[in-house]
């Protein structure tokens, strides 16, 4: 049986998490090439935006901060 696609909103807060885009613009082009048009008007919405900023400053934060041993 096929998994299911996660809806726009959770996929977007996979992308933010995982450090792979640098802002709300870039994460939207990325859903775009995944095959969820039309989400720039959900993504807009203040509170998303919001958390979705912080969350890929802090992912792309934590990827570039060098490990201490």
């Amino acid at each position: 049986m096929a998994e299911e696609r996660p809806g726009v909103v959770e996929r977007a807060f996979q992308i933010a998490k995982s450090g792979t885009v640098a802002s709300v613009a870039d994460l939207s082009a990325q859903l775009e090439d995944e095959g969820y048009p039309n989400n720039a008007h959900l993504l807009k919405a203040r509170s998303i935006a919001y958390q979705l900023s912080r969350m890929i400053t802090e992912s792309r934060m934590s990827i570039s901060a060098p490990v201490d041993n």
